[in-house]
């Protein structure tokens, strides 16, 4: 479907990909990494709009693993990624390939501790 555009609208980036946020925690935890490092978190979205699964940089944006590999929305399992946004902060995401969507499960400042191997 063509959107039909006139003059002072919004216009999207044309990857097709439409971010949403999952609930509440991780509308707050994208504010505090908005406050705390936009510029970081303006790279993350540009990357992972760009391509999702976007394996060239492993250190920075990966599959999660173990029982946190997919994570269940409306019923569908999808597949569950991470981008370090900064040293410690993260944007946990899920691809949605079906309905061109990803959706942020959990986005924040500190380091996400269900990740630490000693929790696993």
């Amino acid at each position: 479907m063509s959107e039909h555009l006139s003059r002072g609208d919004e216009v999207r980036r044309p990857t097709g990909w439409i971010v949403r946020l999952v609930d509440r925690r991780a509308a707050q935890g994208w504010a505090a990494l908005l406050a705390q490092a936009p510029e970081n978190l303006d790279r993350a979205w540009i990357t992972i709009t760009a391509n999702p699964r976007n394996t060239d940089n492993l250190s920075r944006q990966h599959r999660l693993k173990f029982d946190l590999k997919t994570v269940k929305i409306d019923g569908v399992e999808l597949d569950h990624w991470q981008f370090e946004v900064t040293g410690g902060g993260r944007i946990w995401y899920a691809i949605d390939d079906e309905q061109h969507t990803i959706w942020i499960t959990q986005a924040g400042t500190g380091h996400p501790r269900q990740t630490d191997r000693k929790n696993r």
